[in-house]
């Protein structure tokens, strides 16, 4: 295992004139896919480049992922990058509580010191959205001197994740090299939920950077014309047979109190894990229109200043066919951008609609689409 210094200096702690983001941090970082369906090739990889590109952003160098199936391949995964002397290592997947997810089990033998208050964290922001987000068991510590931590396999908990570990990262690499001076909240002034702020004092909160996790109050103004209750926000919700049309969502989400609209249409590709897809169909739990609603409904309120409309396709679907189409409405863009986003994760994580494809070679495979 490498030698860490014994304290960390004044210029590796240095703060960026831009204070929206985190002081640079130095050192390596490994992102471990714990997932025997990305590993073998048969479904993608959503949550490691999000992982790869913010621990890029923060400075940290040598940033690579490993893919690894579930079970004994993460644990032996995760020593290696302990003896290798990694500084951060983030795992996403296998940590629900389905019979193949034992990522945490893999884990905990390595750990030397355990910092619960990490994932408890990261579960309250993600049960803020999805109830569900309480169910992961990850773990986080330091294996050494290796700092470990156990992130959910979608993207919207490892957006949760990132939310919680920006503010705190650079502290705690420093406390891990012997420095002793106090988490400065004001440089990035962190809140109570995990979410970062979005802006200095002073700043147009509706523009800037845009933080992960970053909550709907964040993003209000205050001099912007009221905009009604969340249900009565949510212009359109459906799960339909037709064809669904972003055009539509827009015509939706129109309206006069709104400078931005941001749209989303999720279309049939023509691959899936390496292979070629020639069509598919969505078949749909007979309840997922009342899921699509409650989705549009929480994030509506999730968004105060936003209006939401949605449409999920069920049947047989070609390529290029519109199987999601969203828009998103309010009147300044970081809003929409952020709720658009939201709304597309969590319609995602949460609807009950399945895809049977037909590939190039005549097979076909059944597969959720949520994910």
């Amino acid at each position: 295992m490498k030698e860490m210094p014994a304290q960390r200096s004044d210029a590796d702690c240095a703060v960026r004139e831009d204070q929206t983001v985190g002081p640079d941090l130095q050192g390596s970082a490994r992102v471990l896919i714990a997932s025997t369906r990305a590993a073998d090739g048969t479904y993608e990889d959503r949550t490691g480049p999000l992982l790869v590109d913010w621990l890029r952003s923060r400075g940290l160098e040598g940033v690579d992922k490993v893919v690894v199936a579930d079970g004994p391949e993460v644990g032996a995964a995760l020593r290696a990058a302990v003896e290798a002397g990694i500084d951060v290592v983030l795992t996403s997947g296998g940590t629900g509580i389905s019979p193949t997810d034992v990522t945490p089990e893999q884990t905990a033998p390595l750990l030397t010191r355990e910092m619960p208050g990490v994932l408890e964290a990261v579960r309250r922001l993600g049960a803020q959205k999805s109830p569900t987000s309480l169910l992961s068991r990850g773990l986080a510590g330091m294996a050494g001197n290796s700092f470990v931590v156990n992130l959910p396999g979608s993207r919207g908990g490892v957006r949760d994740g990132i939310a919680v570990l920006d503010p705190i990262l650079d502290h705690l690499l420093d406390q891990r090299d012997g420095g002793g001076h106090e988490f400065d909240g004001g440089q990035q002034a962190g809140r109570a939920d995990g979410t970062v702020s979005a802006h200095n004092a002073g700043e147009d909160p509706a523009r800037g950077a845009t933080p992960f996790g970053a909550g709907g109050a964040q993003l209000q103004i205050p001099e912007d014309p009221e905009m009604g209750q969340g249900i009565d926000r949510v212009r359109l919700a459906e799960v339909c047979e037709g064809e669904v049309t972003v055009a539509r969502m827009v015509d939706a989400v129109t309206d006069p109190r709104c400078g931005a609209i941001v749209t989303f249409d999720g279309v049939v590709r023509d691959h899936d894990g390496g292979r070629g897809v020639e069509r598919l169909a969505y078949s749909a739990h007979p309840g997922a229109g009342d899921v699509i609603g409650e989705v549009a409904r929480e994030i509506a309120e999730r968004y105060p200043d936003t209006l939401v409309a949605l449409a999920h396709r069920y049947g047989d679907l070609e390529i290029g066919d519109s199987a999601l189409t969203c828009a998103v409405a309010a009147p300044h863009r970081k809003q929409a951008f952020v709720a658009c986003d939201d709304l597309v994760d969590t319609v995602k994580q949460r609807l009950p609609i399945w895809k049977h494809q037909v590939f190039d070679d005549g097979e076909t495979e059944w597969v959720g689409a949520l994910g």
